[in-house]
């Protein structure tokens, strides 16, 4: 639980893809959506560019690319993967009986749309607020600072959203459980793909959002895409390595 200033290169590309991030999914919600009602153009911003690329892409980039090195410190790593799989089968189960199980579910084509777009932003959230921005904030500040400013990021991101402050307050909370979740084992296995998806599927359904059946495809090839994303940062990361015993 180290404080610590230290700031490292790598804040200003965290800096740079939160502007990214939040600046898609506001075009996307409070423009787009206002203007043309969503459809295609809405979800290319939000989840193709806001969450996929800006979102996984870019961390994954910069990660394997440009500071060499391994997806390890994204949290994208098999270490303690049993402990990490066994602590999120607790905390969703806890989440479960105190949300979901005492709600009252949609049909299951009002459900199905919700539960793909739950798992694939919450992919990205894992990702990008977990193993992107809170490590990054850790090299440079430490521990506790990370997790209250990474959490003050991850409340103040919601305004692409166009969430009044009162929510963002809570939200505020909401990212310092799921940080100090994750810094128990480093691993986004601890968070997903149940117990953070769940949270974002409760607020879904009692937000009253319904999506067309089809839209399940849409939120399934992005998680697709993501997937792709990172197996190429383990591929190239593979290579490097390859090619540094060579040298």
């Amino acid at each position: 639980m180290t404080v610590r200033f230290r700031p490292t290169r790598d804040l200003a590309a965290v800096a740079a893809s939160w502007l990214l991030v939040v600046g898609a999914i506001y075009t996307a919600t409070v423009i787009v959506r206002a203007e043309a009602g969503g459809g295609l153009p809405y979800f290319g911003l939000y989840a193709v560019l806001g969450a996929t690329v800006f979102g996984v892409g870019i961390p994954v980039y910069w990660t394997v690319v440009v500071r060499r090195r391994p997806l390890d410190d994204l949290g994208l790593t098999r270490r303690r993967l049993g402990l990490s799989l066994m602590l999120q089968a607790f905390f969703a189960g806890l989440q479960f009986m105190a949300t979901l199980a005492r709600m009252e579910l949609p049909p299951m084509s009002q459900l199905l749309p919700l539960v793909a777009l739950a798992l694939a932003i919450g992919f990205f959230e894992a990702v990008f607020w977990r193993g992107w921005v809170l490590l990054r904030l850790e090299d440079s500040f430490g521990t506790i600072p990370a997790v209250l400013l990474g959490s003050a990021l991850y409340a103040a991101y919601h305004v692409g959203y166009a969430m009044p402050l009162s929510e963002m307050v809570f939200l505020f909370f909401v990212g310092i459980m799921f940080a100090v979740a994750f810094l128990l084992t480093r691993n986004v296995l601890i968070l997903w793909p149940a117990f953070q998806p769940m949270g974002q599927l409760v607020t879904l359904i009692r937000e009253g959002l319904q999506l067309p059946v089809m839209s399940s495809l849409g939120f399934i090839d992005v998680l697709v895409v993501m997937f792709v994303f990172v197996g190429l940062g383990v591929r190239y990361r593979r290579r490097h390595d390859v090619e540094a015993l060579e040298s």
